[in-house]
């Protein structure tokens, strides 16, 4: 990586990270944190100022220069807000403060983009030839997909024999091999993310004052369990002609026909039914009707209008992974909160900022099964930045969730130590642009908000 694409990197998690502690400094009160901040304030003003020298002595884009410069004079009134509100200022208040970060924070992150786009992307254009051109390593066949918004894959592709009849296929498909096709109708490699996502939702509603008993835990997660095998199900049906145009997704069980769509639906009407059973007899009703509504929006609102018909599929559809925040909540306390609601839109903001990533991988093969994903209609630069800024908002979101729950130094330092690495790996998919690159910010998605949903049921049952 560039030296100067490092400094501005590093200077946009820099805001974020004083953004951060500031917000929980002000909700939480903490004599530590505040002096902390105080600390914090100082080196980061002075390593704005040194990014924002060395953009103008230069040859930066013009953009570049001048956003690092107000950045750098922002952040200046903005800790002048500050100083001002901590002697008493009545005219000054956390808010605009905490705006004030918000606001350079934002600045920051627009110019690292068109840094990216117009100093970085450009050189390399010029050097290999246009982005869509130079991305042309390829992954292993057994890379799986483990979105909450899209379909995880099993680990091969499918062989390129002639295709067999229904009768075939299932005759020579042992009891063993028939087991493992409903395993992977269930999309088990969703369930691990879904399922934390859920008892982070349940110990986040121990802010409350609520406590958990073991029955509504396990109970609420197996019926989640249950419910995202019911939905994966339901998708696979749906989509086995078009997954068999696929090579990442041509060996599920109902494109090759060793699960047939009858036996299938069957199969996931089951497991709906258990799921919606367990629910309503050991947790509670608005967590039933919740969960229920997850199954509908993934497997006909996502899989069925949003995904084959518009570029907005990966954001709208991912309301669908965000639900078990708020289920979670409900399980515990019978009611939505806004801790479970921030929570919820968290996840909803990192589902494009994880996923298009994956699209940018297998943009050929969507094309080829006429999906509108973003890479395919827009192009792979514009989803990059897409990347970027549905990223800044998910640690917007994360800073807010912080906020609301008064949560501590565990949950500050993950966020931002994660947020640093995700975002580290997407600015080094503009000078990269590889596949190999894409995926590996796929992964760090992953890792971040696995991690962050770890801090929270850390700092709410363990703290």
């Amino acid at each position: 990586m560039r030296k100067f694409t490092g400094l501005l990197t590093a200077s946009v998690l820099a805001a974020y990270g004083l953004l951060a502690l500031g917000a929980v400094t002000a909700a939480t009160g903490a004599g530590s944190f505040a002096a902390g901040h105080v600390v914090a304030a100082v080196a980061v003003g002075v390593f704005l100022g040194i990014v924002a020298g060395i953009a103008l002595l230069s040859d930066r884009d013009r953009y570049v220069r001048w956003g690092t410069t107000v950045a750098f004079l922002g952040y200046a009134g903005q800790a002048s807000v500050g100083l001002a509100g901590v002697a008493g200022a009545p005219v000054f208040g956390g808010r605009v403060h905490l705006f004030g970060g918000v606001t350079v924070f934002a600045l920051l992150l627009a110019t690292l983009v068109w840094h990216l786009e117009r100093d970085v992307q450009s050189s390399a254009d010029r050097a290999d030839g246009p982005a869509e051109t130079s991305e042309t390593d390829t992954l292993p066949s057994d890379e799986a997909d483990v979105s909450m918004t899209s379909e995880t894959t099993p680990d091969s592709a499918m062989s390129t024999a002639e295709p067999q009849t229904t009768t075939s296929v299932a005759e020579t498909v042992s009891t063993t091999g028939r087991i493992k096709a409903y395993v992977s109708l269930t999309k088990p490699r969703l369930m691990w993310l879904l399922g934390l996502l859920a008892l982070a939702g349940m110990a986040l509603a121990t802010v409350t004052g609520a406590t958990l008993d073991g029955v509504t835990v396990v109970a609420t997660v197996a019926g989640g369990f249950l419910a995202v095998g019911a939905a994966g199900t339901f998708n696979h049906v749906y989509e086995r002609d078009r997954d068999s145009e696929m090579d990442r997704t041509a060996d599920r069980p109902v494109a090759t026909a060793v699960v047939g769509p009858r036996r299938a639906t069957l199969f996931g009407v089951v497991l709906f039914a258990a799921s919606m059973t367990l629910l309503l007899v050991a947790v509670n009703v608005f967590a039933a009707l919740l969960t229920a509504v997850a199954v509908v929006y993934y497997a006909v609102l996502y899989t069925v209008v949003l995904k084959p018909s518009t570029v907005w599929n990966t954001v709208l559809g991912g309301g669908a992974g965000a639900l078990p925040a708020v289920i979670g909540w409900v399980a515990v306390t019978g009611s939505v909160g806004l801790p479970a609601v921030v929570l919820a839109a968290v996840v909803f903001c990192w589902t494009p900022a994880h996923f298009y990533n994956l699209a940018i991988v297998y943009r050929e093969e969507y094309a080829n099964a006429g999906y509108p994903m973003a890479p395919v209609v827009e192009g792979v630069p514009a989803t990059r930045r897409r990347v970027v800024y549905w990223l800044g908002l998910t640690l917007l979101g994360a800073a807010g969730l912080g906020v609301v729950a008064e949560f501590g130094p565990v949950y500050v330092g993950t966020v931002v130590a994660f947020g640093f690495v995700f975002l580290w790996t997407v600015v080094n998919q503009f000078e990269q642009r590889t596949d190999s690159a894409a995926y590996r910010s796929f992964h760090a998605s992953n890792a971040f908000l696995g991690t962050l949903l770890l801090a929270v049921v850390v700092e709410t049952i363990l703290l």
